[in-house]
């Protein structure tokens, strides 16, 4: 009942920390929701939808998602065949096959035996029978040319990828790899008993191999479901953290606005004999009935979130655009906890305060400003300053990726600083910008800046939102933009190149490099083929695994590391040449030896031959291009480059070669950190919406409480023209505040982060993001003091 009372004398103030617990459930829940779908979500099976269980090689080394597929050995599906409840274990072997025509079609290859998985039915024509035969399926049209071989099929129904279907002995040739297959499919006998799959592990036992059933086919037969899951996983998983963390600062900041509104009769429950546990418990049992609601009710636009998110990834190329959404209770029921667990913080943060102050004095200063900061805050305060401040300097001690990692986290600590440290140092900017305010405003610049000191608890807990927003915005975009052009100046820098030739979605087969060599005006080629590798390395004492990006290349004709130690000719089987940032993380010089895991998960020890300086633009690793090869699903080159002399014509090559196209590498490049850059961009917008909802909560809920103040400037003779001019005043100085602290609070972690990354601590940051990004907020924080102050002001011209 008590509570009841205080919510229905003042509506607002719980208002305020619903919309915020809100808005955190719809973003939690949809963090749960693509976290949810990274476990289960993608395409359903198709290949091997006859087949319950698959057995194949890992998907992961160490926790971290194997960038290529394993490979398994092909004598192992006769040990599997001969377990009890097993009708048939069937190998299955994929590569890359060019369909030329009208289209080019990028196609994968199978033996015809595996179409028993699915099971794949003919529509038309026979099996194939001879070396020179396939069945292909009906996505590709009659008249398609598949080199020299004869179409003597067409399945029938729809497949996620267009197949193409070889005798057994002639995928076995062009798979390449006689002994070993992507994955063995396994057909139980109808009797077979519900525990077949975990007799099948205990018989493979001493295997690097796992057994996989139901949705998890699916990241089996399609590698970019695979790894999407993988990539939404560790995206989600980063992302959950970060919300939870800015949701507390922001649910806390509500709720210490609505204990200030209601401060009068919080003091009248303590005079009146109310024991400070059940006024805890009071603040306690209204936000656990705001959380609960304000949970249940995120649900619904944050699985909308989720599935629009997928969709913007998707057309970022960091998702397939067919990724289906898969989520069950489990993430919304998380969510609801989440608010609850933030909610009862926010409770005992502003409980804890409010009942340190004596009854009597609280209801005498329940109109009036907070004297000062209690000390716990501002001891709270200078830690985390102090802590991100240490550790946004790291990278000049520790360059590498920990160095710039520890950074761009330091930098999210001195933010969340300046939000506990608010009140004071929006009264030094106060007093700083006071004077120019009263200047441009007159008499309303001096009442907007006198009221800015005199309510600085209050305005900080309205400029702390905006300088949360401003700072998180600049750190995490700026770091990428900073990679991103470090890595362009590295390509402009490094290509010697005056072409390079891309290929399909699988790439470009390696006869496209061998042939180019041997063309006229040809003057240099280097073939690229790219991965994903994990070094092994102990860092304090404890064990490490570093993903990088590796190349693999045969010669360094037409590219310029820019080696810095050793010499990269001296690359071959056992070396490898590293960047300075992987170097001096890793320790090693040249001479070194380090611990390799190639992206299929193959150990190799390498001998480190060259330390480069171009990681950015090219891979912290280089590795020979036949090793590389040998190692990646589709084993082909990412891309061929080559000098080409003046006069030289090379259209008719690249005309032989089905999917094969020419461009300029740099527009290549620019285009691939672009989309780095927006996959990295979309889901911090949902972050940053958050923040601007909680700007605009925040700033709605510190103008809606001043009615009284505005009422009495009324009665002193004010007119609503000058207190509008000074709410004017008031939101060009929050906008100013917010601007200033929320820039110089990333100008440190910033300059370090690029040091670590390019060796410059000039930072690059685009004119128009940052415009972008601060004239938002500032719109947004200017909207939300202005049309408030109008309404108050409306509704007491008709109360009037």
């Amino acid at each position: 009942m008590v509570i009841w009372r205080l919510v229905k004398g003042d509506p607002g103030g719980l208002a305020g920390s619903f919309i915020a617990l809100l808005a955190a459930s719809a973003l939690i829940s949809a963090c749960g929701v693509v976290l949810a779908s990274g476990l289960g979500g993608g395409a359903g099976s198709e290949r091997y939808a006859a087949a319950p269980i698959v057995v194949s090689g890992p998907d992961s080394f160490d926790n971290n998602p194997l960038p290529e597929r394993a490979p398994i050995s092909r004598a192992l599906a006769d040990r599997i065949a001969r377990i009890p409840g097993v009708r048939a274990a069937v190998p299955d072997v994929g590569f890359p096959v060019d369909v030329s025509g009208e289209t080019f079609i990028a196609a994968q290859g199978h033996g015809w035996a595996s179409a028993a998985l699915a099971p794949l039915r003919l529509r038309s024509g026979r099996p194939p029978a001879a070396p020179g035969e396939v069945v292909v399926s009906e996505s590709i049209p009659a008249g398609a040319r598949i080199g020299a071989y004869q179409v003597v099929g067409v399945l029938a129904g729809a497949t996620r990828e267009p197949l193409v279907l070889f005798t057994e002995a002639e995928a076995t040739r062009l798979y390449g790899r006689p002994q070993l297959v992507d994955a063995i499919g396994v057909l139980a006998d109808p009797s077979a008993a519900d525990d077949l799959a975990d007799r099948i592990e205990q018989a493979l036992s001493g295997h690097d191999v796992r057994v996989v059933t139901g949705s998890a086919r699916s990241g089996v037969e399609f590698r970019d479901i695979g790894r999407a899951r993988g990539d939404l996983q560790a995206m989600a998983g980063s992302f959950i953290g970060v919300t939870v963390m800015i949701a507390v600062v922001v649910v806390t900041g509500t709720r210490s606005l609505a204990a200030h509104r209601r401060r009068r009769q919080t003091a009248l429950l303590r005079i009146l004999g109310a024991s400070p546990g059940q006024v805890a418990k009071l603040f306690s049992l209204e936000m656990l009935a705001t959380a609960l609601i304000a949970g249940v009710l995120g649900g619904l636009p944050g699985g909308m979130l989720a599935e629009a998110l997928l969709r913007a990834l998707a057309w970022a190329g960091m998702v397939p655009a067919d990724f289906v959404v898969s989520a069950g209770p489990v993430p919304y029921l998380a969510t609801i906890a989440s608010c609850v667990l933030i909610a009862q913080f926010a409770a005992w943060a502003v409980s804890r305060r409010e009942l340190r102050i004596p009854p009597a004095r609280a209801l005498a200063e329940a109109s009036l400003e907070q004297p000062r900061m209690s000390a716990g805050r501002v001891t709270a305060g200078t830690i985390l300053l102090l802590a991100g401040t240490a550790a946004a300097l790291l990278p000049i001690w520790l360059r590498g990726v920990f160095g710039v990692a520890l950074a761009a986290s330091g930098g999210l600590l001195m933010i969340i600083s300046l939000v506990v440290l608010g009140p004071p140092l929006v009264r030094g900017g106060t007093r700083l910008l006071g004077p120019l305010v009263r200047r441009a405003f007159g008499a309303e610049g001096y009442l907007a800046a006198a009221n800015s000191l005199a309510g600085s608890h209050r305005l900080a807990s309205a400029v702390s939102p905006m300088i949360l927003a401003i700072g998180f915005a600049l750190i995490q975009l700026g770091t990428a933009t900073t990679a991103a052009a470090g890595a362009e100046r590295d390509v402009t820098a490094g290509v010697l190149a005056t072409h390079v030739l891309r290929g399909g979605p699988y790439g470009l087969d390696p006869r496209v490099a061998a042939d180019a060599r041997g063309r006229p005006g040809v003057a240099a080629v280097t073939p690229i083929a790219r991965t994903g590798a994990f070094v092994e390395t102990t860092m304090l004492d404890s064990p490490e695994v570093l993903d990088y990006q590796a190349q693999g290349i045969d010669s360094a004709q037409a590219l310029d590391l820019g080696v810095t130690e050793g010499s990269i000719k001296e690359l071959r089987a056992g070396t490898v040449a590293i960047s300075v940032t992987a170097a001096q993380t890793l320790g090693v010089k040249p001479g070194a030896t380090i611990k390799i895991r190639l992206g299929d998960g193959t150990p190799l020890p390498s001998r480190v031959i060259a330390v480069y300086r171009r990681g950015l633009g090219f891979g912290d690793l280089t590795l020979p291009r036949d090793l590389v090869l040998a190692h990646t699903t589709a084993r082909r080159d990412d891309s061929v480059l080559l000098r080409v002399r003046p006069g030289a014509d090379i259209s008719a090559m690249v005309a032989e070669h089905p999917g094969v196209t020419q461009s300029d590498l740099s527009a290549v490049e620019r285009g691939g950190q672009a989309a780095t850059l927006l996959t990295s961009a979309l889901p911090l917008l949902l972050i940053f919406g958050y923040i601007a909802v909680s700007v605009g909560n925040s700033l709605v809920l510190s103008v809606s409480e001043r009615r009284r103040e505005f009422a009495l400037m009324r009665l002193a003779g004010a007119a609503r023209g000058q207190i509008m001019r000074m709410m004017r005043a008031e939101a060009l100085l929050v906008a100013a505040l917010a601007t200033g602290l929320g820039t110089l609070v990333t100008v440190l972690p910033l300059a370090t982060v690029s040091y670590g990354l390019t060796g410059t601590a000039l930072p690059y940051v685009p004119a128009l993001l940052y415009v972008a990004t601060v004239g938002a907020t500032s719109l947004l924080g200017a909207a939300s003091i202005l049309i408030p102050a109008r309404i108050v002001l409306n509704a007491e011209r008709r109360s009037s």
